[in-house]
Protein backbone atom coordinates (compact mmCIF):
# COMPACT_ATOMS: atom_id res chain seq x y z
CA UNK A 1 0.00 0.00 0.00
CA UNK A 2 1.54 3.25 -0.74
CA UNK A 3 1.36 6.40 0.98
CA UNK A 4 -0.34 9.40 -1.50
CA UNK A 5 0.01 12.94 -1.00
CA UNK A 6 -1.73 15.68 -2.65
CA UNK A 7 -0.43 16.58 -6.30
CA UNK A 8 1.07 19.99 -6.10
CA UNK A 9 1.62 19.59 -10.52
CA UNK A 10 -0.43 19.80 -13.26
CA UNK A 11 0.84 19.95 -17.34
CA UNK A 12 -0.43 22.26 -19.57
CA UNK A 13 -2.70 20.50 -22.53
CA UNK A 14 -0.52 20.18 -25.97
CA UNK A 15 -1.75 21.02 -29.65
CA UNK A 16 -1.03 19.53 -32.24
CA UNK A 17 -2.90 20.07 -35.92
CA UNK A 18 -2.43 18.76 -39.87
CA UNK A 19 -3.28 20.99 -42.49
CA UNK A 20 -4.48 19.06 -45.90
CA UNK A 21 -5.49 20.15 -49.13
CA UNK A 22 -7.69 17.98 -51.94
CA UNK A 23 -3.89 18.06 -54.13
CA UNK A 24 -1.17 17.46 -50.86
CA UNK A 25 0.91 14.52 -51.44
CA UNK A 26 1.78 12.25 -48.65
CA UNK A 27 3.19 8.94 -48.61
CA UNK A 28 0.59 6.74 -47.55
CA UNK A 29 1.57 3.47 -44.56
CA UNK A 30 0.89 1.19 -47.00
CA UNK A 31 3.62 2.59 -49.26
CA UNK A 32 1.74 3.94 -51.65
CA UNK A 33 1.67 3.65 -55.41
CA UNK A 34 3.65 5.67 -57.60
CA UNK A 35 2.87 9.13 -58.50
CA UNK A 36 5.66 10.53 -60.97
CA UNK A 37 7.86 8.20 -59.62
CA UNK A 38 7.32 8.41 -56.21
CA UNK A 39 5.13 6.93 -53.64
CA UNK A 40 3.27 9.56 -52.72
CA UNK A 41 -0.47 9.73 -53.15
CA UNK A 42 -3.11 13.00 -52.82
CA UNK A 43 -6.04 13.65 -50.58
CA UNK A 44 -8.82 13.33 -53.73
CA UNK A 45 -7.05 15.60 -56.91
CA UNK A 46 -6.45 11.66 -58.50
CA UNK A 47 -6.36 9.34 -55.57
CA UNK A 48 -9.94 7.85 -55.24
CA UNK A 49 -8.95 4.48 -53.34
CA UNK A 50 -9.37 4.07 -49.34
CA UNK A 51 -5.86 5.97 -48.07
CA UNK A 52 -4.36 5.47 -44.63
CA UNK A 53 -2.06 8.36 -43.81
CA UNK A 54 -0.42 8.85 -40.52
CA UNK A 55 -0.79 12.44 -39.65
CA UNK A 56 0.14 13.25 -36.30
CA UNK A 57 2.97 11.39 -34.35
CA UNK A 58 1.53 11.17 -30.75
CA UNK A 59 4.47 10.47 -27.64
CA UNK A 60 3.99 7.23 -25.85
CA UNK A 61 1.49 7.69 -22.59
CA UNK A 62 -0.07 10.83 -24.98
CA UNK A 63 -4.14 10.68 -24.24
CA UNK A 64 -5.95 12.76 -26.39
CA UNK A 65 -8.78 14.84 -24.29
CA UNK A 66 -10.61 16.69 -27.51
CA UNK A 67 -10.00 16.89 -30.94
CA UNK A 68 -12.03 18.16 -34.14
CA UNK A 69 -12.28 17.46 -38.06
CA UNK A 70 -13.05 20.61 -39.58
CA UNK A 71 -13.61 21.03 -43.40
CA UNK A 72 -12.58 24.71 -44.17
CA UNK A 73 -13.45 24.22 -47.86
CA UNK A 74 -15.78 21.33 -49.18
CA UNK A 75 -14.89 18.51 -51.28
CA UNK A 76 -16.34 18.52 -54.31
CA UNK A 77 -16.91 15.15 -54.49
CA UNK A 78 -19.78 12.79 -54.38
CA UNK A 79 -18.54 11.28 -51.10
CA UNK A 80 -15.59 11.74 -48.86
CA UNK A 81 -15.62 9.35 -46.03
CA UNK A 82 -12.94 9.88 -43.08
CA UNK A 83 -12.11 7.78 -39.89
CA UNK A 84 -9.84 9.14 -37.75
CA UNK A 85 -7.74 6.35 -35.36
CA UNK A 86 -4.20 5.24 -35.10
CA UNK A 87 -2.47 1.95 -35.97
CA UNK A 88 -4.70 -0.39 -33.21
CA UNK A 89 -7.86 1.21 -33.88
CA UNK A 90 -8.58 2.62 -37.48
CA UNK A 91 -11.58 4.23 -35.85
CA UNK A 92 -11.09 4.89 -32.54
CA UNK A 93 -12.02 8.82 -32.67
CA UNK A 94 -14.06 9.01 -34.96
CA UNK A 95 -16.04 6.49 -36.78
CA UNK A 96 -16.32 6.54 -40.93
CA UNK A 97 -18.92 8.98 -42.61
CA UNK A 98 -19.50 11.72 -45.23
CA UNK A 99 -17.26 14.34 -44.31
CA UNK A 100 -17.11 16.34 -47.94
CA UNK A 101 -19.38 19.71 -46.68
CA UNK A 102 -17.68 22.47 -44.96
CA UNK A 103 -17.84 21.90 -41.23
CA UNK A 104 -16.64 21.08 -37.73
CA UNK A 105 -16.82 17.27 -36.30
CA UNK A 106 -15.70 16.97 -32.98
CA UNK A 107 -13.52 13.89 -32.05
CA UNK A 108 -14.36 11.24 -29.72
CA UNK A 109 -11.54 11.16 -26.89
CA UNK A 110 -11.53 7.11 -25.52
CA UNK A 111 -9.28 7.66 -22.50
CA UNK A 112 -6.46 5.26 -24.56
CA UNK A 113 -2.88 5.83 -23.79
CA UNK A 114 -1.30 6.10 -26.17
CA UNK A 115 1.86 3.31 -27.17
CA UNK A 116 3.62 5.86 -29.65
CA UNK A 117 1.23 5.11 -32.34
CA UNK A 118 1.04 8.21 -35.23
CA UNK A 119 -2.59 9.68 -35.23
CA UNK A 120 -3.85 8.21 -38.57
CA UNK A 121 -6.44 9.21 -41.26
CA UNK A 122 -8.15 6.88 -43.72
CA UNK A 123 -10.10 8.80 -46.45
CA UNK A 124 -12.24 7.18 -49.28
CA UNK A 125 -12.54 9.98 -52.21
CA UNK A 126 -16.07 8.31 -54.76
CA UNK A 127 -14.12 10.54 -57.15
CA UNK A 128 -11.49 13.03 -58.11
CA UNK A 129 -12.08 16.69 -56.54
CA UNK A 130 -11.16 19.77 -57.58
CA UNK A 131 -11.72 21.75 -54.27
CA UNK A 132 -11.29 20.95 -50.42
CA UNK A 133 -9.15 21.80 -47.35
CA UNK A 134 -9.39 20.49 -44.58
CA UNK A 135 -7.98 20.33 -40.61
CA UNK A 136 -7.44 17.45 -37.95
CA UNK A 137 -6.78 19.24 -34.60
CA UNK A 138 -6.13 17.23 -31.31
CA UNK A 139 -5.07 18.60 -27.76
CA UNK A 140 -3.61 16.01 -25.68
CA UNK A 141 -1.80 15.61 -22.74
CA UNK A 142 1.73 13.25 -21.50
CA UNK A 143 1.04 10.46 -18.43
CA UNK A 144 3.04 11.12 -15.53
CA UNK A 145 4.47 14.52 -17.15
CA UNK A 146 3.91 17.26 -14.68
CA UNK A 147 4.83 20.91 -14.45
CA UNK A 148 5.76 22.07 -10.82
CA UNK A 149 2.95 24.57 -9.49
CA UNK A 150 4.33 27.37 -7.28
CA UNK A 151 1.30 27.52 -4.56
Amino acid sequence: MANLIATRAGQEVINSSFVFNFDDQMVPVSGGTAIAGTTRVDFGKTNIVATALDIIQLPVGAVILSGELVVETAFDTASYAVIIGDSASTNRYLTTADRKAAARTALTPTGYRSLGEPLRITITNADVCTTGKATVRVQYVIDNRATINNV
